[in-house]
Protein backbone atom coordinates (compact mmCIF):
# COMPACT_ATOMS: atom_id res chain seq x y z
CA UNK A 1 0.00 0.00 0.00
CA UNK A 2 1.21 3.64 -0.85
CA UNK A 3 0.65 6.72 1.47
CA UNK A 4 -2.06 8.97 0.97
CA UNK A 5 -4.20 11.84 2.00
CA UNK A 6 -7.44 11.07 0.81
CA UNK A 7 -10.05 9.63 2.53
CA UNK A 8 -11.86 7.60 0.30
CA UNK A 9 -8.34 6.05 -0.89
CA UNK A 10 -7.40 5.04 2.30
CA UNK A 11 -10.44 3.16 2.49
CA UNK A 12 -10.16 1.19 -0.61
CA UNK A 13 -6.64 0.45 0.48
CA UNK A 14 -7.31 -0.78 4.06
CA UNK A 15 -10.46 -3.04 2.63
CA UNK A 16 -8.58 -4.31 -0.35
CA UNK A 17 -5.33 -4.94 2.21
CA UNK A 18 -7.93 -6.84 4.71
CA UNK A 19 -9.43 -8.89 1.99
CA UNK A 20 -6.27 -10.03 0.31
CA UNK A 21 -4.88 -10.94 4.04
CA UNK A 22 -7.31 -13.37 4.90
CA UNK A 23 -8.98 -14.21 1.53
CA UNK A 24 -12.34 -12.74 1.55
CA UNK A 25 -14.49 -12.40 -1.33
CA UNK A 26 -17.83 -9.79 -1.84
CA UNK A 27 -20.66 -12.13 0.23
CA UNK A 28 -21.94 -10.28 2.90
CA UNK A 29 -20.61 -12.73 5.29
CA UNK A 30 -16.95 -11.44 3.94
CA UNK A 31 -18.21 -7.61 4.19
CA UNK A 32 -18.92 -7.93 7.78
CA UNK A 33 -15.54 -9.35 8.48
CA UNK A 34 -14.09 -6.79 6.62
CA UNK A 35 -15.83 -4.10 8.54
CA UNK A 36 -15.42 -5.93 11.95
CA UNK A 37 -11.29 -6.00 10.85
CA UNK A 38 -10.70 -2.63 9.87
CA UNK A 39 -12.82 -1.25 12.80
CA UNK A 40 -10.67 -3.01 15.10
CA UNK A 41 -7.29 -3.50 13.22
CA UNK A 42 -7.60 -7.21 14.59
CA UNK A 43 -7.47 -10.02 12.34
CA UNK A 44 -8.14 -12.27 15.81
CA UNK A 45 -11.52 -10.82 16.28
CA UNK A 46 -12.25 -10.98 12.68
CA UNK A 47 -11.83 -14.98 12.80
CA UNK A 48 -13.83 -15.09 15.48
CA UNK A 49 -17.09 -14.04 14.21
CA UNK A 50 -19.75 -16.77 14.37
CA UNK A 51 -22.92 -16.06 12.18
CA UNK A 52 -26.13 -18.47 12.63
CA UNK A 53 -27.12 -20.75 9.44
CA UNK A 54 -29.85 -17.65 8.49
CA UNK A 55 -27.94 -14.57 9.37
CA UNK A 56 -28.79 -13.62 5.82
CA UNK A 57 -32.57 -13.62 6.01
CA UNK A 58 -32.31 -10.48 8.47
CA UNK A 59 -31.27 -8.27 5.38
CA UNK A 60 -35.25 -8.38 4.97
CA UNK A 61 -35.65 -6.64 8.44
CA UNK A 62 -33.17 -4.40 7.72
CA UNK A 63 -34.73 -3.18 4.30
CA UNK A 64 -38.09 -2.57 5.86
CA UNK A 65 -36.47 -0.31 8.32
CA UNK A 66 -37.64 -2.81 11.81
CA UNK A 67 -36.12 -0.82 14.99
CA UNK A 68 -32.44 -1.58 15.96
CA UNK A 69 -32.30 -1.51 19.60
CA UNK A 70 -28.82 -0.79 20.85
CA UNK A 71 -27.28 -1.91 24.43
CA UNK A 72 -25.40 1.60 24.94
CA UNK A 73 -25.40 5.09 23.15
CA UNK A 74 -21.94 4.61 22.27
CA UNK A 75 -23.14 1.45 19.65
CA UNK A 76 -26.08 3.95 18.68
CA UNK A 77 -24.19 6.71 17.55
CA UNK A 78 -21.66 4.11 15.82
CA UNK A 79 -24.30 3.46 14.03
CA UNK A 80 -24.14 5.45 10.42
CA UNK A 81 -27.32 5.32 8.21
CA UNK A 82 -29.98 3.84 9.91
CA UNK A 83 -32.87 6.31 10.99
CA UNK A 84 -34.79 3.91 13.00
CA UNK A 85 -32.53 3.34 16.40
CA UNK A 86 -32.84 3.23 20.13
CA UNK A 87 -31.17 3.44 23.45
CA UNK A 88 -33.02 2.86 26.29
CA UNK A 89 -29.75 2.84 28.78
CA UNK A 90 -30.10 6.53 29.63
CA UNK A 91 -33.96 6.44 30.55
CA UNK A 92 -35.31 8.07 33.62
CA UNK A 93 -36.76 4.96 34.95
CA UNK A 94 -34.20 2.98 33.99
CA UNK A 95 -31.81 5.06 36.04
CA UNK A 96 -34.22 5.08 38.89
CA UNK A 97 -34.66 1.25 38.86
CA UNK A 98 -31.09 0.65 38.43
CA UNK A 99 -30.15 2.58 41.87
CA UNK A 100 -32.98 1.59 43.79
CA UNK A 101 -32.43 -2.05 43.03
CA UNK A 102 -28.42 -2.15 42.69
CA UNK A 103 -29.19 -4.20 39.06
CA UNK A 104 -27.02 -2.71 35.95
CA UNK A 105 -28.61 -0.13 33.84
CA UNK A 106 -27.81 -2.47 30.80
CA UNK A 107 -29.80 -5.14 31.82
CA UNK A 108 -32.65 -3.07 33.00
CA UNK A 109 -32.70 -1.16 30.04
CA UNK A 110 -32.59 -4.21 27.59
CA UNK A 111 -35.65 -5.62 29.39
CA UNK A 112 -37.65 -2.78 28.98
CA UNK A 113 -36.43 -2.90 25.35
CA UNK A 114 -37.71 -6.16 24.61
CA UNK A 115 -41.22 -5.88 26.42
CA UNK A 116 -41.78 -2.48 24.22
CA UNK A 117 -39.91 -3.60 21.15
CA UNK A 118 -40.31 -7.04 21.08
CA UNK A 119 -39.93 -7.70 17.51
CA UNK A 120 -36.97 -5.24 16.65
CA UNK A 121 -33.05 -5.42 15.81
CA UNK A 122 -30.49 -5.96 18.78
CA UNK A 123 -27.40 -5.00 19.07
CA UNK A 124 -25.17 -5.16 22.07
CA UNK A 125 -21.33 -4.54 21.63
CA UNK A 126 -20.36 -3.30 25.51
CA UNK A 127 -22.32 -5.01 28.70
CA UNK A 128 -22.63 -8.54 28.52
CA UNK A 129 -26.18 -8.26 30.77
CA UNK A 130 -27.82 -6.72 28.68
CA UNK A 131 -27.28 -9.34 26.01
CA UNK A 132 -28.19 -11.88 29.31
CA UNK A 133 -31.56 -9.75 29.66
CA UNK A 134 -32.53 -10.14 25.94
CA UNK A 135 -31.94 -14.12 25.83
CA UNK A 136 -33.87 -14.26 28.70
CA UNK A 137 -36.58 -12.02 27.34
CA UNK A 138 -36.49 -14.84 24.41
CA UNK A 139 -36.42 -17.63 26.67
CA UNK A 140 -39.81 -16.84 28.41
CA UNK A 141 -41.54 -15.41 24.74
CA UNK A 142 -41.55 -12.14 25.84
CA UNK A 143 -39.27 -11.10 22.67
CA UNK A 144 -39.03 -12.26 19.20
CA UNK A 145 -36.06 -10.64 17.92
CA UNK A 146 -35.49 -10.26 14.22
CA UNK A 147 -31.56 -10.41 14.44
CA UNK A 148 -29.64 -10.59 16.90
CA UNK A 149 -25.46 -8.74 16.87
CA UNK A 150 -24.41 -10.01 20.09
CA UNK A 151 -20.14 -9.12 20.71
CA UNK A 152 -20.17 -7.60 24.34
CA UNK A 153 -16.62 -6.90 25.68
CA UNK A 154 -14.94 -8.40 29.13
CA UNK A 155 -13.43 -10.99 31.31
CA UNK A 156 -16.60 -11.78 33.41
CA UNK A 157 -19.79 -12.88 31.37
CA UNK A 158 -18.79 -12.32 28.41
CA UNK A 159 -17.90 -15.38 26.58
CA UNK A 160 -20.17 -16.74 28.12
CA UNK A 161 -23.23 -15.10 27.66
CA UNK A 162 -22.29 -15.30 24.12
CA UNK A 163 -21.96 -18.81 24.24
CA UNK A 164 -25.72 -19.31 24.94
CA UNK A 165 -26.50 -17.10 22.28
CA UNK A 166 -25.97 -20.06 19.42
CA UNK A 167 -28.44 -21.69 20.71
CA UNK A 168 -31.20 -18.76 19.44
CA UNK A 169 -33.44 -20.41 17.10
CA UNK A 170 -33.18 -17.17 14.47
CA UNK A 171 -30.93 -14.66 13.10
CA UNK A 172 -27.95 -13.99 15.09
CA UNK A 173 -23.92 -12.64 14.85
CA UNK A 174 -21.30 -13.42 17.28
CA UNK A 175 -17.99 -14.05 17.94
CA UNK A 176 -16.45 -16.80 20.69
CA UNK A 177 -13.77 -14.27 22.30
CA UNK A 178 -13.34 -12.39 25.35
CA UNK A 179 -13.29 -9.63 22.57
CA UNK A 180 -15.72 -7.53 21.45
CA UNK A 181 -17.09 -3.89 21.67
CA UNK A 182 -19.14 -1.06 20.62
CA UNK A 183 -16.91 -0.31 17.60
CA UNK A 184 -17.52 -4.20 16.27
CA UNK A 185 -21.20 -4.21 17.18
CA UNK A 186 -21.75 -0.82 14.88
CA UNK A 187 -19.48 -2.43 11.84
CA UNK A 188 -21.02 -5.46 12.10
CA UNK A 189 -24.42 -3.77 11.40
CA UNK A 190 -23.71 -0.65 9.43
CA UNK A 191 -21.68 -3.68 6.87
CA UNK A 192 -25.06 -5.19 6.46
CA UNK A 193 -26.82 -1.99 5.54
CA UNK A 194 -23.80 -1.19 3.33
CA UNK A 195 -24.13 -4.63 1.88
CA UNK A 196 -28.20 -3.75 1.33
CA UNK A 197 -27.23 -0.57 -0.53
CA UNK A 198 -25.04 -2.03 -3.23
CA UNK A 199 -27.24 -5.25 -3.94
Amino acid sequence: MTGTLNPGEIYRQSFSFIKETIGLDNSLKSSIITRVVHATADFEIGKSLVFSASFEDALHYIETGVTAITDINMVLSGISSYPNKKCYIRNADVVTESRNTGISRSYISMRKACLENPESIFIVGDAPTALEALLESVDKGICFPGLIVGVPVGFVSALEVKSRLLGFNGNFITNLSNKGGSAVAAAIFNAMVAYLNVH
